[in-house]
């Protein structure tokens, strides 16, 4: 323990006990503020337990935790909904033990949910709550904590009793000096010395007990008027007195206000997580949101066995402890031990802070979160976003957080669902002009493919697919269809990078499938994860049946294959083709005579299926011009792992690089089937430049030809991914 810790661990408790003293005299006003020294001892355990265990677990040792604004806010609206429910009920003096009972019973069940969400590592989670509902929840707070302030400073219970009050004339002095301690407050924060505001809250006790003095006031006199709260009789213990008054206690109103045990816990977890950012950023560390949870969690469990009031990890304090200089433990231990000889020995001297004081300190939290939210969200915040956020915190303020909770939930649930139907489903959208896939077929056929392409349609699909993304892409896919007037042929769906989908998403895809009939053309799927076939097979799109419209391929590779072949049929049979790999080579090199010299340097070669042409590695001696069948080309790696490159089918060549470059072969060439082929050599070729230049410049030119056909391709393709 260093110096800095010292002072930092006896500072920050003034703000600690002056804060949980207003946090108190706000949930126990009106109806329960005969309890109020009881609801300090219930603010004053929390203070003094969170902070020891905070100081000793977390992964922050200059962390300080204890009640906060944003659930003391919850807490406020769940005590005067439960005293207000069984005042109607008719059980009014059963009101402070039930409200105590329900408010402890709030600690236990935030602190049990909260160590298990950190327990199960669901604590990522908390960080995908939509921002408006956080943002509706912050504002809300501010306007309750804000009130709540102004009925502190005036005394008074609600909204109509404080018009009515002002409108006598009465309680303008306290709210006038509410709202100028407000004012201080407010300004005294941009002076960073740690000593700042605890200078503030003296200065300010000593002026009003000053000025109260010199009008003539007594202490009695200042507690009777409102300037001074009534503690002659010190703090209780909640825990205590409970315990002597279980049988006052209205079991039913623990689960009447269920819905607020979810609204504290929502806004608890929350206020640590933004917490937890703002820190992150000050103090340039990494946190475990995880173990902050089970801490928090652990934390509220002890507090609420002691009869003690929700709390959480404090920014606002913990970045005053650490622009004090705080960065060990001790200063934290060092703060929770004052709170707690505060609640042994000197809550009387608590009696003497000035209730304007407390009022003008939530008025100041209250109206800081207001304007952060509310305003600065104005200019920060997407229209759509800030109107959601702004419905929400009138919600809560005109009825409860349960409301608000509840609209959250289903607003969040809304949000999701537009936000993603509007993201693309189709990751890449293509067809066979722009893309071959890693078929090489002859010139002609490529002619004819890439003329015909637009028959062929490509869609690579990614995310999860639901019912609002499946109907985009249903919508998308009937475009394409109409603007092709009638000429698709086949539309590849590719899988492979689709997370999941849903039974309703199903649907539309059936849908897809009743177009495919109805239009005349094939539905492809490919690469299908098992779960995404699983969930198909179940709706009923694809399975055991003859479905000549639906067909489901390993690869999108294969499925471009069959679609090609299946475009091709139809072309040539209409078009005609050249039958013969003679006539293909000689209208190449020019005429039948060019032919007939080519062929006495080409030597004819026959290879079975599984037969290799070329060995990867071995030197690049000669290429090969397909006569009939079909070949692949295949790259093995160096963990002896075998990779396909490209097929290529009959009439085009294979191998020129390695003849042209003279170097090893980079890839091996196995026939797929029976496939003859002629073979040019290295010597054939040299000794053809040599005898019959002209056939060789026309070979050559047969060759870049060949290449500058693919380059082009390839270019068209890679424009096409890059769109």
């Amino acid at each position: 323990m260093n110096t800095k810790d010292i002072i930092s661990g006896l500072v920050t408790p003034i703000v600690i006990i002056t804060s949980t003293l207003s946090y108190a005299a706000m949930i126990f006003s009106g109806p329960l503020a005969s309890r109020l020294p009881m609801g300090i001892g219930y603010g004053l355990i929390s203070a003094g337990i969170m902070a020891i265990v905070f100081a000793i677990g977390s992964s922050m040792p200059f962390a300080i935790a204890g009640p906060d604004s944003k659930p003391v806010a919850v807490l406020a609206t769940m005590a005067a909904l439960v005293a207000a429910d069984v005042t109607r009920r008719g059980h009014a003096e059963d009101a402070p033990a039930t409200v105590m009972f329900v408010l402890i019973a709030g600690t236990l069940i935030t602190g049990v949910t909260l160590y298990l969400f950190g327990l199960f590592k669901a604590g990522r989670w908390i960080r995908f709550v939509p921002y408006p509902v956080i943002a509706g929840f912050m504002a809300a707070s501010g306007g309750l904590l804000a009130v709540g302030g102004i009925r502190i400073a005036t005394g008074t219970r609600g909204l109509l009793e404080l018009l009515m009050t002002l409108g006598r004339g009465q309680h303008w002095i306290q709210l006038l000096a509410g709202v100028a301690f407000a004012g201080g407050m407010h300004h005294i924060k941009k002076v960073k010395h740690p000593l700042a505001f605890p200078a503030l809250l003296l200065g300010a006790t000593l002026l009003t007990h000053l000025v109260l003095h010199s009008a003539g006031y007594s202490l009695g006199a200042s507690r009777q008027a409102g300037w001074l709260l009534d503690l002659s009789s010190g703090a209780s213990l909640p825990g205590f007195w409970l315990m002597k008054s279980m049988t006052s206690v209205n079991l039913a109103a623990l689960f009447r206000a269920s819905g607020g045990y979810v609204a504290l816990f929502a806004v608890t977890a929350v206020t640590l997580l933004l917490g937890l950012m703002a820190i992150e950023v000050e103090a340039r560390i990494d946190v475990d949101l995880d173990r902050e949870l089970r801490l928090n969690g652990l934390a509220n469990v002890l507090v609420g066995v002691c009869g003690g009031m929700t709390g959480t990890l404090s920014m606002s304090r913990t970045l005053l402890n650490y622009r004090a200089g705080g960065r060990h433990r001790a200063s934290g231990i060092l703060a929770g031990v004052v709170c707690l000889l505060t609640l042994a020995f000197g809550t009387k001297a608590l009696g003497f802070v000035p209730v304007p004081i407390l009022g003008a300190l939530l008025l100041q939290l209250g109206v800081d979160l207001l304007y952060d939210w509310l305003v600065k969200g104005w200019n920060s915040m997407q229209r759509p976003d800030y109107i959601q956020m702004a419905v929400i915190f009138l919600v809560i303020v005109a009825w409860d957080f349960v409301a608000g909770v509840a609209l959250g939930i289903v607003a969040a649930c809304i949000t999701f669902a537009i936000n993603t139907s509007r993201l693309r489903l189709v990751r890449l959208g293509l067809n066979r002009t722009v893309y071959s896939g890693r078929v090489d077929r002859p010139f002609y056929q490529q002619e004819q493919l890439v003329r015909h392409g637009h028959s062929i349609q490509i869609m690579w699909l990614h995310s999860f697919v639901f019912f609002g993304s499946a109907h985009r892409l249903l919508l998308q896919i009937q475009e394409i269809i109409k603007s092709q007037s009638g000429t698709c042929r086949s539309l590849i769906l590719d899988f492979r990078q689709v997370l999941g989908i849903d039974s309703s998403a199903v649907m539309s895809f059936i849908k897809l499938r009743q177009i495919a009939d109805r239009e005349g053309f094939d539905l492809v799927l490919s690469e299908l994860p098992p779960h995404v076939a699983h969930a198909l097979q179940v709706g009923g799109l694809v399975g055991d049946g003859d479905n000549r419209t639906c067909r489901v391929f390993t690869n999108t590779d294969g499925a471009l294959e069959w679609c090609e072949d299946k475009l091709l049929a139809e072309i040539m049979i209409r078009e005609g083709t050249l039958a013969s790999a003679d006539n293909w080579l000689a209208s190449e090199i020019g005429s039948e005579p060019m032919f007939t010299r080519l062929v006495s340097y080409l030597e004819v070669v026959e290879c079975q299926s599984g037969d290799i042409l070329i060995q990867q590695g071995e030197m690049g001696d000669s290429l090969y011009l397909l006569f009939a069948g079909r070949v692949t080309v295949m790259f093995r790696t160096l963990e002896g792992t075998e990779l396909r490159l490209r097929s290529m089918v009959g009439h085009t060549m294979v191998g020129e690089m390695g003849l042209y470059r003279t170097l090893p072969r980079g890839a091996s060439v196995r026939a797929d089937q029976p496939t003859v082929a002629y073979r040019l050599t290295q010597q054939a070729l040299t000794r053809m430049e040599k005898d019959d230049p002209y056939l060789a410049y026309a070979f050559h030119k047969l060759v870049i030809r060949t290449l500058a056909a693919r380059l082009d391709f390839a270019n068209r393709e890679v424009a096409s991914l890059q769109r």
